[in-house]
């Protein structure tokens, strides 16, 4: 796999082939539904592979990069390398928009879910796209049909319509919130409260009869790395015994019927607080916003009506922290999908585009309750953009 690069340390996602927009895309063309994009190269890496497969099952380990596997796999080989496959995560490399790539086959351009933080026009807020929340209106998420948040139909919908049944695992904790209905619509969804009723409940999907998709997630390491740092022993020590317990609980249930994935939707990188960069409305820069930005700390969407009087800022005092672009400039690139681009979606973007360079980050003191966090997501560097795709079959 080899990426376009867009910036000294910075990566293009690879839409094209090997991001995970492909992986579901493979998904979808195996069961006999016509792909909307192209399939992950799965047969020419491992030919065979979906021989005789009924059950496919993805468990998707938020902030799973693969440098952060790879440190497990150095300490102790839990399973082979060549099991080990590449892929991309899209842009932003955040849980919004990757897990609605994922389980939509769409990219983000088309799906809508462009961030984290959105402004909707529709409101005149900023969105919260995880809690679908405004910090100004409270909840938002009766002001709009699902279509009008999430303008794609998920996998589980497209595949149900074709007699595949659709399978979800989540934790107790975010089952029914308002992204998690969004993006597991036409699933059959449970929960699990803990490591042990995970396992249970996910050996008892694997026993369903008949053709079945599963999506399996564990969100927890995402916000140990947040909290702890992606060094920390913390997020290593979560992780190696997450996948230790998948080896012994769920590698030998596999039938050979069934094609077993473990993948992240994003990684993370460091980011040391003293390379943070922290705005408010006394800074100059805020005389050219509109709104507060969107986004997060390592991308911004800048909503303004100048955008060059920014650019040029951002230029001038930041630019061996962040590149920017303008909104036309990031769509002509690729950013965030090419092809079909929806109007709705392109009024989400910001007028420009910040992406944090090195391990610099970006904040804007809006609601109060921001906070420094010790590693974090949303660029394109590689240690945020490449994960990993696991592959097991008997």
């Amino acid at each position: 796999m080899e990426l376009e690069k867009i910036g000294e340390d910075t990566f293009k996602p690879d839409y094209d082939r090997f991001s995970l927009v492909n992986v579901s895309n493979s998904i979808l063309a195996h069961f006999g539904y016509k792909a909307i994009h192209p399939v992950y190269p799965f047969e020419e890496q491992m030919p065979g592979l979906f021989g005789g497969v009924d059950k496919i099952i993805i468990f998707l380990i938020d902030a799973l990069g693969l440098h952060s596997l790879q440190k497990i796999l150095d300490r102790e080989q839990l399973f082979e390398q060549e099991n080990i496959l590449l892929a991309t995560s899209v842009f932003p490399s955040t849980t919004s928009a990757s897990i609605s790539s994922l389980l939509t086959a769409c990219t983000p351009i088309e799906h809508g879910i462009v961030g984290y933080i959105l402004y909707l026009k529709e409101l005149g807020a900023l969105v919260n796209m995880i809690e679908l929340s405004s910090p100004t209106l409270g909840k938002v998420s009766s002001n709009f049909s699902s279509r009008e948040i999430l303008f794609a139909e998920t996998i589980f919908e497209r595949l149900l319509s074709i007699g595949v049944k659709g399978y979800v695992l989540t934790s107790k904790n975010i089952r029914g919130s308002g992204f998690s209905n969004l993006i597991h619509t036409g699933a059959s969804v449970r929960s699990y409260q803990s490591f042990g009723d995970l396992f249970f409940k996910l050996r008892e999907i694997l026993q369903e009869d008949g053709k079945l998709f599963g999506f399996v997630y564990w969100g927890l390491l995402d916000s140990i790395g947040h909290r702890m740092g992606v060094d920390s022993q913390a997020f290593e020590s979560e992780l190696y015994w997450l996948l230790r317990m998948i080896n012994k609980e769920v590698i030998p249930n596999i039938g050979n019927n069934t094609l077993f994935l473990i993948m992240g939707d994003h990684g993370q990188i460091a980011t040391p607080w003293e390379k943070e960069i922290w705005w408010s409305w006394k800074d100059e820069i805020s005389t050219f916003f509109t709104v507060p930005p969107g986004g997060e700390m390592r991308m911004m969407h800048i909503y303004t009506r100048k955008p060059k009087e920014v650019i040029e800022y951002i230029q001038r005092m930041c630019a061996d922290k962040a590149m920017v672009f303008m909104r036309d400039q990031a769509l002509e690139m690729g950013l965030f999908g090419g092809s079909g681009f929806r109007e709705q979606s392109v009024e989400r973007l910001g007028d420009v585009i910040l992406i944090a360079k090195s391990n610099y980050s970006f904040y804007f003191k809006f609601t109060g309750r921001e906070e420094s966090l010790r590693s974090k997501h949303g660029g394109l560097s590689l240690e945020e953009l490449v994960i990993p795709v696991v592959v097991f079959r008997r």
